[in-house]
């Protein structure tokens, strides 16, 4: 082989070396990129997910609450729902934080007062309980200063549809005064009520009357017939079903 052709080889091959560089440099640089772009859309991802986290835990239902019609029409006395002389009482024991409750209030609670409170067959009491943590004893407080005002149903009814996420600090001052003025309740004299040793009895009152019955989840829905208190039903499920069977 020539000189030349000896010169003309190595710089080929040369050549070859560099542009197999040039393109590992290439695939290096959209590695890079690639990776900085999935790192980035993951963060993004992670800050959407903590921030949707924290709003749905962490504050109360924005906007303007919505107010629970289900008893209206219906008078309220002392807590007690519908006529004081019917025979048959329907009681329901709830926690406001409780999401069952909130849920029975939309499927089960309609039918009982529209085909038995409505009617006369049954009066409808409520026990509100406060074993979920801090914010259902502020709310069963501020409830107690509803049924003041004979507004107990319409508070807890307008409460629970605009519940939020339990044990998260939404139940504060600014929400349960909404809450109160979106049921009709005089919000300052509930919230003056709630902080008086009257509310804490009701609350007591709840209690003891739950152990009483073994009432030891939300809501237990029970009847009394003939100064029998008995448990009826537990959950949301169809109690108007289950007190036809009792009737």
């Amino acid at each position: 082989m020539t000189k030349r052709e000896l010169r003309e080889q190595a710089r080929a091959h040369r050549l070859a070396l560099e542009a197999a560089e040039a393109a590992r440099t290439t695939r290096r640089r959209r590695f890079s990129i690639l990776g900085a772009a999935l790192a980035a859309a993951i963060a993004v991802i992670v800050v959407a997910a903590l921030v949707s986290t924290n709003s749905n835990s962490d504050a109360a239902p924005s906007g303007d609450l919505v107010r629970s019609t289900v008893v209206d029409g219906v008078p309220e006395r002392n807590g007690v729902l519908g006529d004081p002389n019917a025979p048959v009482t329907v009681t329901e024991y709830v926690d406001l934080q409780c999401p069952v409750c909130a849920e029975a209030s939309k499927t089960a609670l309609p039918a009982l007062i529209n085909d038995y409170v409505k009617t006369g067959k049954v009066k409808l009491e409520l026990r509100t309980m406060h074993f979920l943590g801090p914010d259902s004893v502020k709310s069963a407080r501020v409830a107690a200063g509803a049924q003041q005002q004979n507004k107990l149903w319409s508070f807890v009814e307008t409460f629970y549809a605009n519940q939020g996420t339990e044990n998260s600090g939404y139940a504060t001052d600014e929400f349960l005064r909404d809450v109160a003025t979106t049921a009709g309740v005089d919000a300052d004299a509930a919230l003056d009520y709630a902080d008086t040793d009257a509310s804490e009895q009701a609350l007591t009152k709840a209690n003891q009357a739950a152990q009483a019955i073994g009432a030891d989840s939300t809501p237990t829905f029970t009847i009394t017939q003939d100064g029998q208190e008995k448990v009826l039903l537990v959950g949301a499920g169809d109690v108007s079903a289950e007190l036809e069977k009792a009737l």
